[in-house]
């Protein structure tokens, strides 16, 4: 999702509001990109970075719209690695993501969530991802999720180990957390993209959400101390403390 950064100007020559321009740009998606998005319908960045975690191009979003799969759904399907062929016929079976992982995972692989997905790699590699994973205590499911998405092992781990699923830490890296953050969230079943849409509705710059969250608050909280006069610099501060020599996820 990386793009050069055009300035205002080109951004507005191409139509694009300052407002929904500002969204693009902070998901590192380009101006080239987002005329394509566009040209596809899809108008919000946010809506747009859903797309590009599902692996959606501009060029087959329609597809996935025609089979009544929306953005966010869009990333779930990805998230235990169906394609739009599988989860169109999951969804004809009455089927969601959660409902459709195990069925899937037990038919394809009798019982072994994790052999088809690594059976393609090398019996070396495969070995040695799959015992990193497991000495981390990390669960089959999310294991499967950063397989799929061909996540390094390294880059993988402390995301994993945190209980978050490939594409909330696709998503929680871009915005600044960490993973041991984004594992506290994921225990209370906060969505990454949820989270987004709330805390851009509240209107809390992009560079402050970070700290505001690493500090403990939520979209409305933080709203209510910015009233009081609280900085962001503050909540830095407080999201410094609160981490400070916790080995928790």
């Amino acid at each position: 999702m990386s793009g050069p950064d055009e300035d205002d100007s080109a951004w507005t020559g191409r139509g694009f509001p300052a407002e929904q321009a500002e969204v693009f740009r902070r998901w590192r998606i380009s101006l080239d990109q987002a005329v394509a998005w566009r040209k596809a319908g899809v108008n919000e960045g946010l809506h747009a970075a859903q797309w590009i975690t599902a692996g959606v191009t501009p060029d087959s979003v329609s597809s996935w719209r025609d089979a009544g799969i929306d953005a966010g759904q869009a990333v779930h399907w990805h998230e235990i690695g169906f394609s739009l062929a599988a989860a169109t016929d999951a969804l004809k079976r009455g089927l969601t993501p959660d409902t459709a992982f195990a069925p899937h995972v037990t038919r394809s692989h009798r019982g072994n969530p994790v052999a088809g997905t690594v059976a393609r790699l090398a019996p070396g590699v495969r070995g040695e991802i799959i015992r990193q994973f497991l000495d981390a205590g990390v669960s089959p499911k999310v294991m499967h999720d950063y397989l799929e998405a061909n996540w390094q092992a390294e880059e993988a781990l402390p995301w994993a180990r945190a209980g978050v699923t490939a594409a909330d830490a696709a998503v929680w890296r871009v915005l600044g957390l960490t993973a041991a953050e984004a594992g506290r969230l994921a225990r209370k079943g906060v969505s990454a993209v949820e989270t987004i849409r709330d805390w851009w509705r509240a209107g809390i710059p992009f560079d402050e959400v970070a700290d505001w969250i690493g500090a403990g608050l939520t979209a409305q909280e933080a709203t209510d101390q910015r009233a009081r006069g609280i900085t962001a610099e503050q909540a830095a501060a407080l999201r410094a403390l609160r981490n400070s020599g916790d080995d928790e996820p």
